[in-house]
Order: structure tokens, then sequence, then C-alpha cells
């Protein structure tokens, strides 16, 4: 998940995700961006009749269709939410656990490294941070971007090469406590099918008993060259695709949903399915609540913003169990 969009197509947006300098888009770059969004369309109207509407839809069929192909056993399921960077784009550890156990989160996902950079990320997923995530019995997953060793991001800056990254991950991962590591792939890797399956076998060797998952782009049949296959092979505990319908993506959750299960029907993928949606853009509880009653126990929100913030408020509404 980048925190800063390049380009927006109103209509026809394809996704990205997590900042890849890891420094530099913010929570504020992203909502202060111009692009169309269906938000007050959505919510100016019967809210609930909103959600009764899209929840009373077919659940999306590849998250049923994949859970008897899983390709090893899972932990338990629990809807989750993504932490950014603590004490910046996120509240304090301690706050966020207090925050994510009274909102009935049973899973979180945090930031442990951004290519090979290693003191800063390491610090946020530290032991210590996760510690009170732990102690209040919620499941602790981190995640990390990634590039191939031989491209540049969009400000030209390289980041490593494949072991180096790997390290920085291993850094914390190897946390007792952590049940498993998400690898973040998106722009660079299209084109890169052995650099995915590559780093995927890697992160495996030195991962032990901890899942590896992937997350990556939610509107998978405009992105034909990014190599979801390859990392559904060596990655694939778990798919979770980012779906950005609050950006605007024609027709709103519904819509984006039926998208999502099309192009996975198409793509075949063995992982289970664990989509993921965007507050960044502060979508009502009731349309988080229709695309949670759509994908199932173990989908998740990007991300938790700091205390005060609309998006944080919002949450307190949102069922996650």
């Amino acid at each position: 998940m980048r925190v800063a969009f390049s380009s927006f197509a109103a209509a026809t947006l394809a996704l990205t995700a997590c900042d890849p300098a890891g420094n530099g888009g913010t929570p504020s770059s992203v909502v202060a961006a111009s692009a169309k969004t269906v938000d007050a369309a959505a919510t100016s109207s019967a809210p609930d009749a909103f959600a009764d509407a899209v929840s009373s839809a077919a659940p999306l069929s590849s998250a049923s269709a994949h859970a008897e192909t899983e390709p090893t056993a899972l932990p338990a399921a629990h809807r989750g939410l993504w932490i950014w960077d603590f004490a910046k784009n996120a509240p304090s550890p301690e706050r966020a656990a207090e925050l994510a156990a009274s909102f009935g989160v049973g899973r979180v996902f945090i930031k442990g490294n951004n290519g090979n950079m290693g003191d800063r990320w390491a610090a946020n997923a530290s032991a210590a941070n996760l510690a009170p995530f732990l102690e209040r019995g919620i499941e602790v997953w981190l995640f990390g971007y990634f590039y191939p060793p031989d491209v540049a991001d969009q400000d030209g800056r390289k980041w490593g090469e494949l072991d180096e990254q790997v390290e920085a991950a291993m850094r914390v991962a190897s946390h007792p406590g952590v049940a498993g590591f998400v690898v973040d792939a998106e722009e660079e890797f299209k084109g890169h099918a052995r650099d995915a399956t590559l780093l995927c076998n890697k992160l495996r060797a030195r991962l032990g008993a901890k899942k590896l998952a992937f997350t990556s782009y939610g509107w998978i049949s405009r992105n034909s060259k990014f190599p979801f296959a390859e990392l559904d092979r060596g990655c694939g505990d778990a798919f979770l695709p980012q779906v950005y319908y609050a950006f605007g993506w024609p027709g709103d959750v519904a819509g984006s949903l039926d998208r999502l299960d099309a192009d996975l029907q198409a793509l075949s993928l063995r992982a289970p399915i664990w989509p993921v949606q965007s507050n960044e853009r502060a979508p009502s509880a009731a349309r988080m609540n229709a695309f949670f009653a759509r994908t199932g126990p173990n989908a998740s929100i990007f991300y938790l913003h700091r205390d005060g913030t609309p998006q944080t408020a919002e949450l307190a509404h949102v069922e996650f169990r």
C-alpha cells in the first residue's frame, strides 16, 4: 500500500499502495490528493440501506472457493487493521493496541521493513512495540515493501539486493509472537517474475513455521504484467488484494468486489483471499461494514490513523467481530 499516489483517472483508478521510500508520503498527502470520490453520494442518504444492499449480495466467491486449498494450516481468522508508523501516522504502540482491542480487532499488520532500510522500521516493529498487542490477545503480522535489486523506485532510488532486503525483514519477523509476514510487492515487480520467486524462496527458508503472505493490486486485470502466479506459489499462505473503492473505483464497494471476484477466478490462484480496504479517504462505517460482509473474517482495513482523526473515530462503528 503506497501512501502517495502519483496519478489518478477518477473513473478507472488502478491501485497503488505503500510508500516505497518508506519516508516520503504521509496520510495527509493522500487525503488531500485530488481525485473524484463517491463517498458523498454513497453516504448522503440511507447509509444503512446501502450497507444492507451490498451485504445481501453473494459473498466474494474467491474467499470461500480457495479456503479448501490452503497450502498450509492458517491461524485463527480475524478481521484486521494495518498500522503504518507508530507515533507518527498512528498512535503510540500502547494506545494503538488499546484502540484495536476496543474496536474488536483480531489481527494487526505492522510495518517492519522497506527494502534494505534497517533501523527505522526495525524500531517501528520492535519486540517492545509488538508486546501491547500480544498481551491483549491480538494476532500480530508484520509487512514490508520490497524491490527487485536492479529496479529504482519512483524517486530513482534502489533498495539493495534481495538478500539485504530479506535480512532487514528478518530483524523483525523473527520476534517471538509474530504469526506471519506479508510481502508488499507492486509496480517495481512488474516484469520481474524471477525476482518474485527468489524473494519468496529466500523468505520462506528463513521464516520457519511462520506464515508468508503477499499483498498487491486489488484491480488485477489492470496489472497483467505483475507476477501474481509466482507470488501465489512462493508466498501464498494468503493473498491480500488492496481494494481502493473509496478512491473512485467504478461500482464502489459492490462493483469493486465483483471485479475482484471475476479477476481472481480468471487467475486461478491457490492462496486464501484476505481482501484489504482503505480508509484513507474516510469512507463511512456503513461502507466499510458492507465490504466486510462480502469479504469474510480475514479481511482488513488499511490503516489506523492518529487519535482525533475522522478515520479513527469511524473505526469504533466498524464490525471487526
